[in-house]
């Protein structure tokens, strides 16, 4: 990690929401505090801030960027004077979205009125427990609707008259006596204003952090109490995600605020008392835990409210710890085995979490996930799925599809998420799966037969045409694998019987399936070189045994002979090509590596990895899983997958 600074001066905003003084009193103002716990712009990059006095609209602006320079910087205060007629009610809605304007992802709302005679402070984050609290409203077909202003129209997760505190919904009004007097000092760390104040540097206080689960045996018996047990003396405490937050080299934090009910509270006993959303979603797995530091002199001050995050989005010039940029960076982190990876302009996508019960039969408890391609806490696509293990996203569609091996079903998903539904039953345990164009492809493991189909229609009206059998005409060739397709093109591997050289790699080139190489040693990946036409002009594929990655080319009237490029590679366990390189993952040795296409030197990427498995790569950076640590000794699986990222 490294210590960077911060580039802006304090940004604070100020309106009056009526020009004149209170006629009953003397002029009094409501300071309307933002701030956050999460990083942006990687959680959240827009938002709009609204405000209505008695229905009409007095402020109303949108903040894009955020993070970026030239942006509104946080934390960030907006005032409003004593209006003629003092019970006016006053309106304030924050709604924060990521991927732009019509990426809603919360809405937080207040109902109050202006005080007089003193400035008030009306603290409104924008907080990662309530991400996913709100949704754009859409029509039949999907499409978006907005206002007469062409402003998104915004659906609350929360009853009418609710809105989302610490990811519970809570009355929207507050009376504004019971709200504290405006002391600037406790917004800004301590400082007045001329970037004298402090900011909580997440990733150094809870560098060395212990991590500790919540009590979900209390919250399954209450489920109004959430708690966990803390050390002795004064504690910052974290929220360990998925990918939300402030992101380090191996964890991602959400820090809470002390002695508040939105953070957390220390009660008699070493109680820690945490709000009820933080157990909801450790409870359905979207939480890895909590990390636990010491507070106090020596260390880190306690984090509160008056204690904003440091990073790019803040308002304070002070150096605080960033992640190296030279380092692979985490999008997901506290994964379950993920085994597949795919990367297209809208995002990410993996599988995680097939776990397997004693008796060795897939659990239904795999999951697809999406992410934006700078992360952030995943979007879960499909949920309980038996044993998922290739997928491939069709962003024309705005689809997911992937193969489930226990129950032999082809599934599909909408990519804004939905209910996934089966668009293929009955087959001989799926493995892979490949998108090219309009056809989709798949190899059946335990069959022995290799597919292809026609899509038609899109988002829920996707439908599959009848399969054709892509197998060589009398084959002997097992198990196939790994498939890739490119134009009209589709390959794939027979892994074969592990341990023995019965493996094959197979292509169907110009209308024919020809067999591309034999006595190949449990060849698994496979990927093309495609050329600007969009048709493959080679075929790379990794031998998992044999420790070698071959090449042949497709680019001539016929397929040319199987060479060899690189050897005693150990155990090859994802293989990905782009317009100068090609890249595999070593799963023993715990490396990423590249090469000149044409041949050259390796070049290790990344080392010191948890079993890398899949490997992709875009225009800008190259992307890969670690499946993490084998399942406990008690059958429990390690938390411990992630996927990265590392700039080309």
């Amino acid at each position: 990690m490294k210590r960077t600074r911060s580039a802006s001066a304090v940004a604070f905003l100020a309106l009056a929401a009526a020009g004149a003084a209170a006629c009953s009193g003397e002029k009094g103002q409501l300071m309307v505090v933002f701030q956050t716990d999460m990083s942006l712009p990687k959680d959240i990059d827009t938002v709009r801030i609204e405000a209505t006095l008695d229905g009409s609209v007095v402020y109303d602006e949108t903040f894009e960027r955020l993070g970026s320079e030239g942006s509104i910087r946080l934390p960030a205060t907006l005032g409003f004077l004593t209006p003629d007629d003092p019970s006016q009610a006053l309106r304030v809605r924050v709604i924060a979205s990521r991927g732009g304007r019509d990426g809603v992802r919360l809405l937080r709302e207040v109902l109050t009125t202006v005080p007089e005679g003193r400035t008030a402070t009306l603290h409104m984050p924008i907080q990662f427990l309530c991400d996913g609290s709100a949704e754009v409203e859409r029509d039949g077909d999907g499409n978006v609707l907005r206002d007469g202003d062409g402003n998104v129209l915004v659906k609350n997760s929360c009853p009418e008259g609710q809105s989302c505190v610490a990811g519970s919904c809570v009355p929207r009004e507050v009376d504004s006596r019971s709200l504290p007097d405006f002391k600037i000092e406790a917004v800004l760390g301590g400082g007045t204003g001329d970037g004298d104040g402090v900011c909580f540097d997440t990733l150094r206080c809870f560098t060395a952090a212990a991590s500790t689960p919540v009590d979900l045996e209390a919250f399954a018996a209450d489920p109004t109490d959430c708690r966990a047990t803390a050390p002795s003396g004064e504690v910052n405490v974290a929220l360990l995600t998925q990918g939300g937050g402030i992101c380090g080299e191996s964890a991602c934090f959400v820090p809470l605020d002390a002695e508040s009910d939105a953070g957390f509270r220390v009660e008699e006993g070493n109680v820690l008392r945490l709000p009820v959303e933080v157990c909801r979603r450790a409870q359905s797995g979207k939480l890895a835990g909590l990390a636990i530091a010491p507070a106090g002199e020596g260390t880190c001050r306690r984090k509160g409210t008056d204690l904003p995050t440091c990073g790019p989005w803040s308002a304070l010039r002070i150096e605080y710890t960033a992640p190296d940029a030279s380092a692979p960076v985490p999008l997901a982190v506290a994964q379950v085995h993920p085994v597949a990876l795919r990367v297209s302009s809208g995002g990410v996508a993996w599988i995680a979490g097939a776990t397997f019960d004693e008796a060795g039969a897939a659990r239904a408890d795999g999951e697809l996930k999406t992410a934006p391609v700078d992360g952030g806490e995943p979007l879960i696509l499909g949920t309980t799925q038996a044993s998922p293990r290739d997928l491939a996203i069709d962003e024309a569609r705005q689809v997911a599809f992937w193969t489930n091996a226990e129950d032999g079903t082809l599934m599909v998903a909408p990519l804004a998420g939905g209910e996934p539904r089966v668009l293929l039953a009955d087959l001989e345990q799926p493995e892979g799966l490949t998108l090219s164009g309009d056809a989709l492809a798949w190899t059946e493991l335990w069959g022995g037969g290799v597919f292809r189909a026609q899509l038609s229609g899109s988002g829920a009206e996707v439908a599959l045409g009848a399969p054709e059998d892509l197998s060589p005409p009398g084959t002997a060739f097992t198990s196939p694998y790994g498939v890739a397709s490119a134009g009209d093109t589709v390959c794939w591997t027979y892994q074969g019987t592990l341990g023995r050289t019965d493996g094959a790699v197979a292509c169907r080139v110009g209308g024919a399936s020809v067999t591309v190489a034999a006595e190949q040693l449990t060849p698994r990946e496979i990927a093309l070189d495609v050329d600007e036409q969009g048709n493959a002009a080679a075929v790379y594929w990794a031998s998992f045994e044999g420790g070698s990655v071959f090449r042949a080319d497709l680019g001539g009237e016929q397929v040319g002979e199987p060479e060899v490029i690189a050897s005693d590679q150990g155990q090859l366990n994802g293989l990905a090509v782009d317009e100068e390189h090609v890249y595999w993952t070593r799963r023993d040795a715990g490396t990423v590596v590249r090469m000149p296409k044409g041949g050259g030197d390796q070049e290790v990427l990344a080392s010191g990895q948890a079993r890398p498995g899949d490997v992709a790569v875009d225009g800008a950076a190259v992307y890969w899983i670690n499946e993490g640590s084998p399942d406990g000794s008690d059958g429990a699986p390690v938390k411990d997958g992630a996927v990265l990222k590392l700039a080309k």
